[in-house]
């Protein structure tokens, strides 16, 4: 009678943690703001988030005066290889905001446009790919995007994983994928090891993942 109370308990005390843990989980979902989101890289090119082909996509949302942002960047080019190679488009992300990215606001007009904001972050943001070795592609966003509180993107840094066709959010991961300096140090990182797991779900939705024989995805 006690092991069958204790068997009973155990299972209810699984259960709750299962649901707990699904609940952490974002449910895929569309964002407006996501969808219809429109930048231009740094050579120029101007490109919609929803024409992109590809088998998913991952935008970090980048700023130069974001600590946290500049830590993670050995991860961000672990994870950007393994995005590649699954056929996923990885983008650092940065807010056509002058300010908040290290920018005098001065150097610019009171109301600045995009065409004005665009060159000023693009010279400051090939100050950091010189610096630290950036081989992630960096795209400016266009406004009316903005990074708010109850937007789909809170801060910096912070990675969104949208699966393709059709385009729609799958999860946010708030915070640094890693802050580990090297590649021993970044896969043993339980967030950038769930990052992997996220990169296998968007693949895994256009019926593109493939497993070794290690249970590995590749």
């Amino acid at each position: 009678m006690i092991q069958a109370k204790t068997l009973k308990v155990f299972t209810i005390t699984g259960i709750l943690l299962f649901t707990g843990l699904a609940n952490c989980r974002p449910g895929v979902h569309t964002s407006p703001e996501i969808l219809s989101l429109k930048a231009r890289n740094l050579g120029g090119q101007d490109l919609e988030l929803k024409s992109i082909q590809s088998r998913g996509i991952v935008l970090n949302f980048y700023s130069p005066t974001c600590v946290p942002c500049i830590e993670e960047l050995p991860a961000l080019h672990i994870l950007q290889q393994q995005a590649e190679a699954l056929g996923i488009q990885m983008y650092l992300a940065v807010t056509p905001d002058l300010e908040s990215n290290g920018v005098d606001p001065l150097k610019a007009s009171s109301k600045p446009g995009f065409e004005e904001v665009y060159p000023l972050l693009r010279e400051r943001l090939e100050q950091d790919i010189r610096q630290y070795g950036i081989e992630v592609p960096i795209i400016v966003l266009k406004p009316p995007f903005e990074i708010k509180e109850k937007g789909p993107v809170t801060g910096t840094p912070e990675t969104v994983f949208l699966m393709t066709s059709p385009l729609r959010l799958h999860y946010n991961l708030v915070g640094p994928i890693s802050l580990g300096q090297n590649q021993e140090e970044v896969l043993s990182s339980s967030r950038f090891q769930f990052a992997l797991e996220l990169l296998t779900h968007l693949t895994a939705a256009s019926g593109s993942a493939r497993e070794d024989e290690s249970g590995s995805y590749y």
